[in-house]
């Protein structure tokens, strides 16, 4: 499976991840995304794109609503 780095691995809309610009202070510098949200991406595919913000979020809200109903790996 291909991925593309500007795309939420989860939801496939832009990530808007800028941590590739250098001098960049990208949001996702801030954020703690969660082992177990990583850990729902295939190995193989894991670090190839970041997690957007809201699907963080909406993790972090309700793990098993994510997994439910958002969770393309399921």
């Amino acid at each position: 499976m291909k991925t593309n780095e500007k795309l939420c691995p989860f939801c496939k809309k832009e990530n808007l991840c800028q941590a590739h610009i250098k001098n960049s202070t990208c949001w996702c510098f801030d954020i703690k995304v969660p082992k177990e949200l990583i850990a729902l991406i295939p190995q193989n595919l894991q670090m190839k794109s970041c997690i957007c913000k809201n699907c963080i979020e909406a993790f972090k809200e309700n793990k098993e609503k994510f997994i439910e109903e958002i969770n393309p790996y399921k």
